[in-house]
């Protein structure tokens, strides 16, 4: 009984610290994963996910991740579903005899390398959904009546090309996890159980055969789930230390301990993980980075002023900017330029390696200048590279881009897309009203500044480089303050890189 509740101590214990630790470290990661895909509410769109390899696991983190955007929301998901991996993991422990203590502690291990992969934008929330999947599916095998071989043998076998086209390559862990089960409960008579690798091997082969599967590489490893090749290997960490805290645990099944002791050891083993990977976390975070998708989300809901407050002097200062974009939406950027450590103008913005996070910049900060066949086009690029398929934030822009250059029917292509979504229908809703009523369109102050910007010069697209389309911008529309302070800027920094 005192193990019970000392155990339920500790999980509770174990919530808060993660929850706190995952939100101080990974708050505006989550806003940024929730624009990294789009749940569309179309039966259509969920059969076609279904039907592709990995495709519930898929479906599982888009429809979780929608709510990131939601303050503590994120924090709240990933914190449920890391506990919920640790407690699988002390399940699977205590179904193989292990100690009570060691099989709640070590199961703590494995979901640090789950965390760290958080801070991986190119490994993408499905694989974090299909591996706590195939966790279930590990301890649903092993909680098979052990006297009954034939069931489990069947049940293994026909579980892995199902449990394949669910979650993915991940599958990989189940089929060796319940291999490792075999070996364990019967020795030398569990060899047998080979077959279940066999299977996963076959069943990897005819995803790679018949296309539905990149390359090798990709059916049986983490890179399945990567939208970009990426140097992290905290996934396959998390992958091998299943089945080694599965032998861990199995081990030590013949120590002895009181309760108390148990209690103490499964603690000890929360907060070693806990340290490691804060240690590890340190070693890889960008604050560079972070700070970017900070100033993303604060951009896009207008927070100019904590953009300006929170900003480090220190730090270089390209012209396309969050942080320029703010003090010239505040009226300050020509006064306050040389203030931030201002770069060459020949280095126009800051040199991410992410594509997606460029090209939102990008199409923020032309979206603000009335800059609209860039921003149009920035717009598309990101939406075309987000590794969910769409980002609601470039969709939005993309419809107001469009409406401004008259092209309402390629709008309205992406306002469908909008109108299947829980969050933006309602914003798709007032553009369509709007599209409907000519005189309320052009009262529309955001529609009516793009269209003012738009240049007089026969032709929406100017080819005259960025000093040139921002002149001709500024022209067609004296009264846009934004892209004038700009543009001094420019004219500014081109001197200094003269000197």
């Amino acid at each position: 009984m005192r193990q019970k509740y000392g155990n339920i101590l500790l999980y509770f214990a174990a919530a808060v610290l993660m929850g706190v630790g995952i939100h101080l470290t990974q708050e505006y990661r989550f806003y940024n994963i929730a624009v990294n895909d789009l749940f569309i509410y179309d039966w259509a769109d969920i059969w076609a996910k279904l039907c592709r390899t990995g495709g519930f696991a898929t479906l599982t983190a888009s429809f979780l991740t929608q709510f990131f955007h939601i303050p503590f929301a994120g924090t709240a998901i990933v914190t449920v579903l890391y506990l919920l991996a640790a407690r699988i993991f002390a399940c699977i422990g205590k179904k193989l005899a292990a100690n009570g203590g060691i099989a709640c502690g070590s199961g703590f291990i494995p979901v640090i390398f789950l965390f760290l992969c958080l801070d991986n934008d190119y490994y993408r929330f499905q694989g974090h959904t299909g591996y706590i999947i195939v966790l279930a599916a590990v301890y649903a095998y092993i909680s098979l009546p052990s006297d009954r071989p034939k069931l489990r043998y069947a049940a293994g076998i026909l579980s892995i090309p199902l449990l394949y086209h669910l979650s993915g390559s991940v599958t990989a862990v189940y089929a060796i996890c319940i291999f490792i089960c075999e070996v364990i409960r019967n020795g030398l008579k569990g060899l047998p159980a080979l077959i279940y690798p066999a299977v996963l091997a076959l069943t990897a082969f005819i995803n790679v055969e018949y296309s539905m599967v990149d390359s090798w590489e990709h059916a049986l490893t983490p890179f399945m789930y990567y939208s970009w090749p990426s140097t992290y290997n905290f996934p396959f960490t998390a992958w091998i230390l299943a089945p080694v805290v599965m032998l861990l645990v199995w081990k030590t099944s013949g120590f002895k301990m009181s309760e108390r002791v148990n209690v103490w050891i499964a603690s000890a083993g929360f907060v070693a993980a806990f340290a490691i990977s804060g240690y590890l976390y340190s070693q890889v975070h960008s604050r560079s980075y972070y700070r970017l998708i900070q100033e993303q989300h604060w951009a896009s809901e207008g927070d100019w002023d904590r953009i300006i407050e929170t900003a480090d002097r220190r730090q270089p200062n390209y012209l396309i900017s969050y942080l320029n974009l703010a003090l010239a939406q505040k009226g300050q950027l020509v006064e306050k330029l040389g203030y931030y450590n201002p770069q060459p103008v020949s280095k126009v913005m800051f040199p991410t390696q992410n594509l997606k996070t460029g090209l939102t910049l990008q199409s923020t900060v032309y979206l603000a200048w009335g800059y609209v066949s860039a921003a149009r086009q920035a717009a598309f690029d990101a939406d075309m590279v987000t590794p969910g398929m769409h980002n609601p934030q470039q969709l939005k822009v993309l419809v107001l881009t469009n409406l401004a250059l008259d092209a309402p029917e390629v709008a309205e292509k992406y306002l469908g897309i909008l109108d299947k979504t829980l969050f933006h229908r309602a914003w798709s809703g007032n553009m369509k009203r709007l599209m409907a009523d000519p005189a309320a369109a052009e009262k529309d102050e955001t529609l009516a500044r793009l269209r003012r910007s738009l240049p007089q010069t026969g032709g929406y697209v100017r080819y005259e480089g960025l000093k040139g389309d921002m002149r001709d911008i500024a022209a067609a529309d004296p009264s846009n303050t934004i892209l004038a302070q700009f543009y001094t800027a420019y004219q500014m920094l081109e001197t200094l890189e003269e000197r």
